[in-house]
């Protein structure tokens, strides 16, 4: 026997259509490669006191991807990339890094992409320890003294990995990892609350380095710890860059150079055609249902309107927004033992 799936294991709207909108309307259907570059500790700190810091280091990992690129290829290349700052490590601790989507070349002045791999990331990440310490130096964040000191480090604390390679026809690969960056920094699925004694226990897997899988906190703090990962207002953690931008993705879909490599592909949704269709619900209600209804199917791999039991598609009658009439009809759900389940009479899928 299996249980069924948690709701709280599973992806929130939000991120489900960010990560459809990446896989197919942004995302190039070429080779792309996942970078994760990390900050010693002595530098994280920053970070927590100046919540604008991100952007410029986001800005410096692009510039430097773009750099070898167009020097391994002898020209100016088109280059691309998402990159994600998260703030976050086991149990919300603060812990700045950037994840990357970064495409794995450029493509040329003759419209021919230049797949351009880089397989040991050790001069790389020495020259992402170099330009860091010296925009600190620049921000008057570090002194000489010390910035010389930690260029003296055997183990810098600076890392970037590259392990994970996106193909170019890998759908579901590009989707998975547009959902991972854009994760929350904290899951429901791992929180319990005591509300008799205002705490809030937080399980998580172990962590060698800490040597604990568990943390528990007053309500007040837990909030301090879960509010300090806020992004500041009308900032967004999630940056584009090259021809992921709106500016140049805008001119690309108008002159159409690059819709050989995937872009433009993405069937419209047609309005339906069906004589019968209430006429009473709107586009946008027709565009909302339609949404949920993708969403549930990528998830449970069920079809919301095909009919469980005769298997013919179900019309949409009205729409009940009103919370009383919607409490009333969930009521009367439970009383007759009919779907949706409450978690007290939730049943084992076999």
């Amino acid at each position: 026997m299996q249980s069924m799936v948690s709701l709280s294991e599973l992806p929130s709207k939000r991120i489900l259509l960010f990560s459809e909108h990446m896989a197919e309307d942004v995302l190039l259907k070429l080779p792309h490669r996942q970078y994760v570059w990390t900050i010693p500790r002595a530098l994280r700190i920053y970070f927590r006191n100046d919540r604008f810091l991100f952007a410029d280091i986001s800005r410096m990992i692009f510039s430097i991807i773009s750099e070898y690129y167009n020097k391994a290829a002898g020209t100016i290349l088109k280059k691309g990339a998402i990159i994600s700052y998260q703030s976050f490590g086991d149990i919300m601790r603060p812990n700045p890094y950037w994840h990357a989507i970064i495409l794995e070349g450029g493509i040329d002045n003759d419209g021919r992409f230049q797949s351009i791999p880089i397989k040991d990331t050790k001069n790389l990440t020495e020259l992402f320890r170099r330009r860091v310490i010296r925009y600190f130096m620049e921000k008057k964040l570090l002194n000489e003294k010390f910035a010389r000191n930690m260029l003296s480090w055997k183990h810098s604390g600076f890392s970037v990995d590259n392990s994970i390679l996106i193909p170019a026809k890998d759908q579901k690969a590009r989707t998975g990892l547009s959902q991972y960056i854009a994760r929350h920094p904290v899951s429901l699925n791992k929180i319990i609350y005591n509300p008799e004694k205002g705490k809030v226990l937080y399980k998580t897997k172990y962590n060698d380095y800490f040597g604990e899988n568990i943390q528990l906190f007053t309500a007040t703090d837990f909030i301090g710890a879960l509010t300090q990962h806020i992004p500041p207002k009308h900032k967004n953690l999630i940056r584009y860059y090259g021809i992921y931008s709106s500016r140049s993705k805008g001119k690309a879909r108008k002159d159409g150079s690059l819709d050989k490599f995937g872009w433009g592909t993405r069937s419209e949704e047609k309005p339906q055609k069906n004589p019968e269709e209430n006429p009473f619900v709107t586009l946008s209600e027709k565009k909302f249902k339609q949404t949920w209804a993708r969403l549930i199917k990528k998830v449970f791999e069920v079809d919301p309107f095909i009919c469980p039991k005769c298997g013919s598609e179900m019309v949409v009658l009205a729409i009940i927004t009103n919370p009383e009439e919607i409490q009333k009809i969930l009521n009367h759900l439970r009383k007759n033992k009919s779907p949706p389940f409450d978690n007290k009479t939730q049943p084992e899928a076999s």
